[in-house]
């Protein structure tokens, strides 16, 4: 006959408790260290974005003030029929060209470390006032100057952009869209700064 072997109920109740507590432990652990990989993936990529925004800042400071110069001396020639005469053209584009020293000068600003985290996901992870604050910079960015200067791009391939008798009326169109496109800039360059200031705190 069989003998019944008698069971150490206390001593399977504290084995137990040390599987369940190694198993918490356990996924607590690994909650632990994919929270940490993921804050140091979104601050790595936050950094890229201030990085960015603070690349895009400094070139569309010098740029924004070619701009303003480039509409206001536009805006000189046309005002003064002498200046407008003394320019040499066959087409509007000459007339204008000669007007624009650096030619449009895009601001061209950057985007790419936004576009990686939006695709990415990370965003998802941000805090909801830097997300709205970054989507609203870079909306803003995208609609406005990098919208514009390919608008004053398109200038220079209509048909009657080559016609000297419309040399006038394309020099006001790029007087009035660089007198745009600097105000544009000043805008986002204030946003430029809110952003920094909020990204740093």
């Amino acid at each position: 006959m069989a003998k019944k072997s008698k069971i150490n109920y206390r001593q399977l109740l504290i084995e137990t408790f040390f599987i369940v507590f190694a198993v918490l432990l356990a996924l607590v652990l690994n909650e632990w260290r994919t929270a940490v990989k993921e804050q140091d993936t979104v601050d790595k990529v936050l950094e890229n974005i201030v990085n960015e925004i603070e690349a895009n800042k400094k070139d569309l400071e010098i740029k924004h003030k070619y701009h303003l110069k480039t509409s206001q001396e536009i805006g000189r020639y046309l005002a003064n029929d002498s200046l407008w005469g003394s320019l040499q053209y066959n087409s509007g584009v000459e007339a204008v060209t000669q007007l624009m020293s650096k030619g449009i000068y895009n601001p061209n600003m950057q985007s790419g470390a936004w576009d990686s985290a939006v695709l990415s996901g990370v965003v998802n992870s941000f805090d909801y006032e830097v997300l709205y604050t970054l989507s609203n910079l870079y909306q803003v960015q995208e609609s406005g100057p990098n919208s514009t200067w390919k608008i004053i791009a398109g200038f220079y391939s209509e048909a009657d952009s080559f016609n000297r008798e419309n040399a006038r009326q394309l020099a006001l169109r790029f007087q009035l869209a660089f007198g745009e496109l600097y105000n544009q800039e000043r805008s986002l360059l204030n946003n430029y700064e809110d952003a920094l200031q909020r990204l740093r705190q």
